[in-house]
This record gives C-alpha cells, structure tokens and sequence, in this order.
C-alpha cells in the first residue's frame, strides 16, 4: 500500500466568510446560482458560500462537516449535467480562487508548465499565454519567479493549453473534476493527459497535494491516505477497467494507477480540486478546412480516409450532419453577419471541419496527402472553404460553435409556448470500428421516429452529439447499442445528476457498488455533491 500525508493551511475564521442565508435569500439575491447551462432545477438549499482563500474553504468545508451538511461544489456553472447545481445542504462557490499561481520551466520532461487556482478560465488562460503576460504572477513575484517569466517571454516560440473544451468560460478546476475534453482531443487526448499535479481538499477541510507520478496503486489495488489526525482512508479502486474511448462515465480505474488519475473526472465526489498543475504544448502554424460532403453517410465514410492515412495528423475532426447544415444555412439568410463565413453551398448534405499543421514550405506534400484521402471518400477539395490565417482561423472556430448556439436559440423559442419542451444531447462514444454502425443506429431510429435532429460534434473520437427533442426511451435504447459496441454513456460532459440513471446501463451493479465504495472510503459521511453520479 502507499501512503500519502494530508495537511491543514491557517484556519480562517468561519463567522467572517462570505455567505448568504437562506433559501428566500438566495432566490432573491443570486438567482444565477440555481442552476448550470444544464437548466437542471434546484432544490431548497440553506447557505451560499463565496470563500476568497483556501483557509476560508477550509473552514466552510471542516464546519459543515462538523453540522453533518452536504456542501455541493459550484465553478463556473458552464456544465451539462447538473453537477453543480444544488439540491439540499450548502451551496459553495469557487469564483474567488481565480488566480494564475506560476509559470515554470520543468527540466527533466522539457516542458513548460502552468499552475493556477481552481477557478482560472481556459479563456483567461489562453489569453495571457498568447500575450506571454501573466499578471497574477507578476504582482507578486520573487527574484526566481521573474526569472522564469523573463525567460518565457525570451522564448521564440509561444505555447498553448492543448486541451479544447468547448465552453471556454469553463474553470480549469472543472474541467479537470470532469475530465473535459473537447475538439483537439482528438490528437492531444483529453485533460487527464495534460494534468501534472493537483491540490484536493477533502470533505473535512484538510488537503492533498497529489504530483504525477508519486503515489501508485498497490497491486492488490489499493491506497491508503492518512490524514493530519492519524486516520487512514483505505481505499480500494474498482475492478472494472475504462473503455477504449471517450469516457467520463464512473471513476477511472487501471492496474497500478496514479492516485492523481483517482480525482481527475470524478466529478467532485472524493474532493475539491482547489490548484491545478498543467503541462503546455509549443503552437504551430495550423490551416483549417470546412470540407462540404454530398450526405452524412459520404462523410463517415472519409472520416475513415483521413483517420487511416498516417501523414495527416489533425488536430480535430468535426462533422456537421445535412440537418445541422440546413440549420446554419437558414440562420446565414436570415442574419449572414453573425455566421461570418461564405455562402454555404446549396449542393452541400454535410460537412467535416478538420485542422492539421502547416508548414507552407512543405505545403505541396501535406496537401498532396489530403487531397488523395479526400478524393478517395468520393469528394473534392475545391469544394471547402480553407484558412490558415489568424482572422480566417478565428471565422472558422465561430462556424464550429456557432451551431450549438442556434439549436439553443430556437428550443428557447419554443419554450415560450411549451415551457415543459427541452432538448436532448447525447454525450455517447464508441470505438473506430463501430462509428459506422452507431450512425446507422441513430440515422435509422430518428428517421423512423419522425423527430426533429441536428448532429455535430468529435467525430474523430467517434463522438457525436446528437440534438433531438426528447425521448427518454430513444436515448436509453442510443446508449445501451453504445455500451454494447464497447463504448460509454458519457463521452466528455460527465454524468452529474441528469445522467445518473444511465450509469447502470453501463455498469453492473457490483461494479456501482465498487464505485459507491472508494466514495465512502474518502467521504465517510457523504457530504461532497449529493446526487451526481449516485442516484
């Protein structure tokens, strides 16, 4: 077994924290806090917390475990599962540790490194790694730690935060409860493969300072965290082992894994992540191309061209189905400006969105190579719309995400006359060899249920999100054929409340009762997020 100490920081004193009583109160005062992009509602709850440190989380967390109140842990509220949203205890908000902690060189993995509070946006993050500026760090550095950002912003090349969660006002700390990942997971993996080190505090108020590659499962698989007061947490990770896809669905497990792996994606049941250690990648130039296909079967059917052919490495590859082109075709005629893009052609039934690095030296070869797997699917390149100009680039990216937020527009529409209508998203994924017969399932279901649907998303991981109006019954028969091709439930978003009935589908009971047993062993009391994940 291996054993790892907990510590206590300054305690802060309790009476002073910020917070407001009251379910009224809170209602009245921050509506906002009820509910995450999710629309999920709350339940009467009784306190709202905004602690500014560390020391103040850890007295809010050591006093409610104290009173026996479950604490439900709020970020940027940016999810789709209702995680955050409350529904008894105490609500905790984590705005206030916003700040960028240190930008280091690490030597022996050659790597430059970030590390920030929990609550940092990726879009805050990008920025000022784009602007080689860190300001947090600057008012307050030492004579080592100018030293350090001399010599990043002396660097010629500029680095970036490979993973690409969509929401770019999501938290660092969030996306790594979750394990976000988004459209370059495709070739950089999801944040899991870019965490180095993470700071959890547990359901009681003490911490855990968790580096990469420090403490390993035994191989009976087991930890044992022992805590500042002698007591030990034995904790004994589930059998089962992760698909061989996208998944954020249950706790990783893996023989011999990294303790470090345990809380990244658990969705706050063990603890809360408060610090966060990132690696970062050096940017290269990039061309993007929107590939216009004549049906959504031709477009499986080339992003089995591109996947097979080893001199093109993309970045993403994303596909648009003929219903969600048809969507953004009538939004462009009604208001051409908010789409900045040309005309999308008439003759186009769907699309691919992909990006590759780009070196116009070499240019002839790589287009060479895309050219033959693009004709090879049946299709064209004169037929796309192309850019590897940083204003073109920036076009492209809002043609990408321009179209979950007109499917958002239009279900807001129409609640105004059905108030009980809402959408459904799947988050499913299978492996490569069963993309085609996913999409077959989900062409062949909607068609003959006559329902309305746009599909866009990760196609390269073999994710993609189809947005139907609901059906309960049409989205449990959607994940069982995804389980049953040896894929996952939740590919990227979590499981949160909304998608708690689903995880048996993918999971047996023992295997729930492995899972419920590594959150008793680290919350005793179960006190941390009630009802995500357990229903």
């Amino acid at each position: 077994m291996y054993e790892i100490k907990s510590h206590i920081t300054e305690t802060a004193e309790f009476e002073k924290i910020r917070r407001v009583d009251g379910f009224r109160n809170i209602t009245a005062e921050f509506p906002a806090y009820l509910t995450d992009e999710s629309k999920f509602s709350c339940q009467p709850f009784d306190f709202l917390f905004f602690p500014k440190s560390e020391a103040e989380l850890s007295a809010v967390m050591s006093e409610m475990a104290r009173r026996g109140v479950k604490v439900t842990i709020a970020g940027a509220r940016t999810g789709l599962v209702g995680g955050c949203v409350p529904n008894q205890g105490a609500l905790v908000s984590l705005e206030n540790l916003d700040r960028v902690l240190a930008l280091y060189y690490d030597g022996p993995s050659a790597e430059w490194r970030l590390k920030a509070q929990c609550a940092v946006s990726l879009r805050a993050i990008a920025a000022q790694l784009g602007a080689k500026s860190i300001p947090d760090i600057e008012r307050c550095a030492d004579g080592l730690t100018l030293l350090e950002m001399d010599r990043f912003r002396q660097d010629p090349d500029s680095y970036f935060y490979p993973p690409d969660p969509t929401e770019m006002s999501a938290s660092l700390g969030g996306t790594v409860a979750t394990n976000a990942s988004g459209a370059r997971t495709f070739r950089y993996g999801p944040t899991r493969d870019w965490v180095r080190a993470i700071r959890v505090m547990l359901a009681n108020g003490e911490y855990l300072d968790l580096p990469r590659g420090k403490y390993f499962a035994s191989p009976s698989g087991e930890f044992t965290v022992t805590d500042s007061t002698g007591r030990d947490y034995k904790v004994k990770i589930p059998a089962y082992r992760s698909p061989r896809t996208k998944n954020t669905a249950g706790f990783f497990a893996a023989p011999h894994m990294d303790l470090v792996d345990l809380f990244i994606g658990s969705e706050g049941a063990f603890g809360v992540i408060t610090e966060i250690t990132v690696g970062l990648l050096k940017r290269t130039p990039k061309i993007s191309v929107v590939q216009f296909l004549a049906s959504d079967d031709q477009a499986i059917a080339l992003v089995q061209a591109l996947r097979s052919d080893p001199r093109i490495r993309l970045d993403f590859l994303e596909m648009y189905s003929g219903t969600a082109i048809d969507l953004l075709r009538e939004r462009q005629r009604r208001d051409a400006k908010s789409v900045g893009t040309p005309t999308i052609p008439e003759a186009a039934r769907s699309a691919l969105f992909f990006e590759l690095d780009f070196d116009p030296a070499f240019k002839v070869v790589a287009m060479e190579a895309l050219d033959a797997a693009v004709c090879s699917g049946g299709a064209s390149l004169t037929d796309s719309w192309a850019a590897y100009e940083n204003r073109e680039l920036d076009r492209l990216k809002n043609f990408r995400h321009i179209l979950p937020e007109t499917i958002n527009a239009i279900i807001a529409e129409r609640k105004k006359r059905h108030p009980g209508l809402h959408k459904l998203g799947t988050d499913l994924a299978v492996p490569d060899e069963r993309l085609a017969d996913m999409w077959a399932v989900y062409r062949d279901a909607l068609a003959g249920a006559g329902l309305e649907w746009a599909a866009f998303g990760h196609i390269g991981n073999n994710h993609v999100h189809i947005n139907i109006l609901p059906r309960d019954m049409a989205y449990q028969m959607f994940a069982e054929k995804a389980v049953a091709f040896g894929g996952s439930v939740s590919a990227e978003h979590g499981v949160g409340k909304l998608k708690a009935k689903f995880l048996k589908t993918m999971f047996s009971p023992v295997e729930i009762e492995e899972m419920r047993a590594v959150k008793k062993a680290l919350d005793p009391q179960w006190l941390l997020n009630p009802g995500n994940i357990f229903e």
